[in-house]
């Protein structure tokens, strides 16, 4: 009897024991898209009241018995709930959550009370004391130490791809899909680290001068530069956020209470200061705004911690989320710091995740802030963040570990060396050169490289079918010279048409260069190399069927071009030119011709000039301030400038030089400028005048002949009602002004802004100028003469050439509207003109497309 007592006493013992048992979970909840810790979610055993917050680092503990329950869940306002099963054999276990944004609704019931709401008094204390909290209101300098990093990677790739036989190379990755990343695979592309000093002084643009580098991936210069171009810097105390050339309506805007509604979610000590959670959303689900969650500091109203994303119905093409973190820290009790800054940009080709896409990373640190410093100005006037030289940035791997702001994780860690594998396997290779020559257009053979592709078959009236072939030098071979040809023959007119040139680099950085070139080709432009601007691949494609007015050119150039400071450069080029109109025999509807009179003082008599020779030297100045480019070897691409860009042009001709006959001077001043109309998207303007001077007459295609448009393309630089030497003047204005109005309008229509995604664009240009009786007179021959109509024959041309007129109805104007976004690459226009319609084949209204690709 007493063994059976104690033999049920030891039952219940440890049985009690065992019911008794109990299990201690650490871990960090972190955000699946910023990897940033969540402050204040619930952790909780799963099916009951059990729980924990987690802290201001994400960072939790919880104990509990394990008879509670097997599973143990995380959950926070916006974001989808989170379960992990716990394993019951261990006492003590590590149990991390990543969080996934959730939808635009905030997964809460609001009751609409009687009064304001108290939310909207504290966004208007943010509003009011930003001076008091923003740092570069309130500081007069300041210096910091600035980490960057930014990764792109391919996502959305599935284990079932490992099958596949194009990624049969790629296995090594799908081997390892579990230790680089536990919610998503991917296929790292590019990682590159920086890290620079940065001086500010209020009142000027600040300065980074970059002091280490590297790059694994992508090596080329041009694309490191891009891909930090696409990240341009912002401050979320700003009315408006720029990313990726788009303006949003920023949650802190003096007028954020117009599109944003707000709500008070918790109050808790955060950093030190007692501080409100508030959640905001979008009034108008189709802006460009953002949603999500911050917190302020109840005392001053000063930012802590910010956490939002752009609404997804924004209309932002190829990108399905932009998301954005934003962290301060209270630094000598006085001054709020931008400690860390990271943006999340999905980029993808169909939405809802659907199909391969790219998400880029960037994350941005401070460190060793120096604020009201009074050597900070005196360094900020001495440092020039031009004179970096790249190839000094490297630095070896302890140099990195020793000096990044945090260290790499594993996964991070065994990127870069993912990364370099995967430049040597075939298929990324191939991938790579197709993008290569689509964006660039040539096609690298090793030193060499052949192309444009877009001009090996084209078609024109007077050549009829024209293949051409070009051949250059590669960056492969040098990055210092350049050397380029090209030959071409046209089958109609029976003439081959061939060009070369070549430059030598003295200084990239300050983009010092020299170089030289010639050509024998035909063109539809009056204008000398230096003065052209881009023309249309499409020219002699797809026109009306109305004269085709060209010439034979021929063009010997030498010219030199220095860069002084950024954005300000000069171009000096001396040239000499032989211009042969085709006249209207070597075309099917008519064409171009001169008939310049000209008093020969030998003779007495008057001649018919019918070519011109010209040597001309072209001094160009060029002001952009701050603007962004990117540096390629031997050019550089402009990404534009906040402030208007401002060229000035001055032309000489001499006569007597290479048998030149005409001297004479002319001087052109142009502005551009584009800016921004949130939230009613962006205009942009261009402005031109000029004037031609000169002794005595000038044939009509050395003054300004209005640039026109006879294709059914849409040419940016031409008036597209206008027809090709309509108009020529000695003095002459331009005017150009167009407004994008991106999904501001049309997204007012369902079915536009769920699935077509339209943006309207209305635009208005204007031309109009002078034309003196001494140079009317020597081209009368070629003046238009209003009373002769278009005839019906078009095989019956005008043999009296381009019947050019003058203005003498005042500007010459069209209006347009249009839609762009079309499958997010077509815009099409609807064109009126407005004046001048009895002129030669003139269109009152006309329809041009264009390819032409925003996000």
């Amino acid at each position: 009897m007493k063994n059976t007592i104690l033999t049920f006493s030891l039952f219940l013992l440890f049985s009690t024991l065992n019911f008794a048992q109990s299990t201690t979970i650490t871990g960090v909840v972190l955000d699946d898209d910023t990897e940033e810790a969540m402050p204040f979610c619930n952790v909780y055993v799963y099916g009951t009241s059990n729980g924990v917050t987690t802290d201001i680092d994400g960072n939790y503990s919880i104990t509990f018995d394990l008879s509670e329950g097997d599973t143990l869940a995380t959950n926070s306002l916006g974001y989808a709930d989170v379960l992990k099963p716990i394993d019951k054999t261990k006492d003590e276990q590590v149990i991390n959550f990543r969080m996934i944004s959730g939808s635009l609704d905030m997964g809460i019931d609001i009751t609409v009370v009687a009064g304001e709401n108290p939310a909207n008094e504290i966004l208007r204390q943010i509003t009011k004391k930003k001076p008091q909290n923003d740092l570069e209101d309130i500081v007069a300098t300041y210096e910091t130490e600035q980490y960057t990093k930014v990764e792109l990677d391919l996502v959305n790739i599935t284990k079932e791809m490992k099958d596949m036989k194009i990624f049969k190379k790629l296995q090594f990755i799908f081997d390892n899909i579990d230790t680089v990343s536990d919610v998503k695979p991917f296929l790292p592309a590019y990682v590159a680290e920086n890290i620079a000093d940065v001086y500010y002084v209020q009142g000027k643009e600040k300065k980074e001068i970059l002091k280490a580098q590297r790059v694994s991936g992508v090596k080329n210069q041009t694309v490191v530069d891009f891909i930090g171009s696409m990240n341009q810097e912002y401050n979320i105390y700003n009315n408006t956020i720029k990313i990726l050339g788009k303006e949003f309506i920023s949650p802190f805007s003096d007028v954020g209470l117009t599109f944003y509604e707000y709500y008070i979610m918790d109050s808790t000590q955060v950093k030190g200061q007692w501080s409100y959670k508030l959640k905001f959303k979008p009034k108008d689900k189709s802006g460009n705004t953002f949603y999500g969650d911050f917190w302020v500091s109840m005392e001053s109203h000063a930012l802590l911690l910010v956490n939002m994303r752009m609404n997804p119905e924004a209309n932002i093409n190829l990108v399905n989320r932009i998301i954005i973190y934003q962290e301060y820290d209270h630094y000598k009790e006085k001054y709020w710091i931008p400690t860390k800054q990271k943006t999340v940009i999905d980029f993808a080709m169909a939405k809802k995740d659907r199909g391969l896409g790219i998400i880029g990373r960037k994350t941005v640190s401070y460190k060793d802030f120096n604020i009201d410093n009074e050597a900070t100005e005196e360094i900020f006037i001495k440092k020039d963040p031009e004179d970096v030289r790249y190839d000094e940035l490297a630095k070896a791997d302890t140099f990195w570990a020793q000096n990044r702001h945090d260290n790499l994780s594993e996964n991070e860690k065994g990127v870069y060396g993912m990364v370099d594998s995967i430049q040597n396997i075939p298929l990324f290779k191939t991938v790579a050169e197709i993008a290569a020559v689509v964006v660039n257009g040539y096609k690298d053979l090793g030193p060499i490289k052949i192309g444009p592709y877009s001009n090996l078959f084209t078609w024109n009236d007077v050549e009829g079918i024209r293949l051409s072939l070009g051949i250059g030098t590669s960056n492969q071979l040098s990055k210092k010279f350049q050397i380029y040809g090209y030959a071409g023959y046209g089958f109609k007119d029976k003439r081959w048409k061939y060009g070369g040139d070549m430059q030598y680099v003295l200084n990239r950085y300050r983009r010092s260069a020299i170089g030289l070139s010639y050509s024998n080709d035909a063109t539809f432009e009056n204008r000398n190399s230096e003065e052209r601007k881009t023309q249309s691949l499409f020219a002699g494609w797809l026109r009306r069927a109305i004269p085709q007015k060209m010439m034979y050119v021929q063009e010997g150039k030498v010219w030199f071009q220095h860069t002084w400071k950024k954005g300000f450069s000069n171009r000096l080029a001396v040239l000499h030119r032989r211009l042969n109109p085709v006249g209207y025999e070597g075309t099917k509807f008519g064409g171009l011709n001169l008939k310049f009179l000209q008093n020969n003082a030998q003779t007495g008599l008057v001649d018919t000039i019918t070519q011109i020779r010209s040597t001309e030297m072209v001094l160009k100045t060029r002001f952009a301030y701050k603007e962004r480019k990117i540096s390629g070897p031997f050019k550089d691409l402009s990404l534009g400038s906040k402030y208007p860009i401002i060229s000035l042009e001055y032309t000489l001709g001499v006569k007597g030089v290479l048998e030149s006959q005409f001297d004479f001077h002319k001087v052109r001043l142009g502005i551009k400028h584009w800016f921004y109309t949130s939230p009613v998207g962006w205009v942009e303007y261009e402005l031109e005048v000029g004037k031609v001077f000169s002794a005595g007459p000038l044939p009509y295609l050395l003054l300004e002949v209005h640039p026109g448009n006879e294709a059914y393309f849409y040419n940016k630089t031409s008036f597209n009602s206008m027809n090709s030497f309509e108009f020529v003047s000695d003095f002459f204005v331009h005017a150009r002004i167009e407004h994008h109005w991106d999904g501001f309008i049309l997204n007012r229509i369902k079915l536009v802004r769920d699935f077509l995604k339209w943006r309207l664009v209305t635009a208005a240009r204007a031309s109009w100028g002078t034309l003196s009786n001494k140079h009317k007179n020597a081209n009368i021959l070629n003046h238009y003469d209003r009373t002769i109509k278009r005839s019906k024959d078009r095989q019956a041309p005008f043999t009296e050439g381009p019947f050019y007129g003058s203005f003498d109805k005042g500007p010459f104007t069209e209006v347009s509207v249009g839609i762009e976004n079309i499958f997010q690459f077509i815009r099409v226009d609807a064109l009126w003109r407005i004046n001048y319609l009895d002129n030669r084949d003139a269109q009152r209204f006309s329809v041009r497309v264009t390819l032409n690709f925003a996000f």
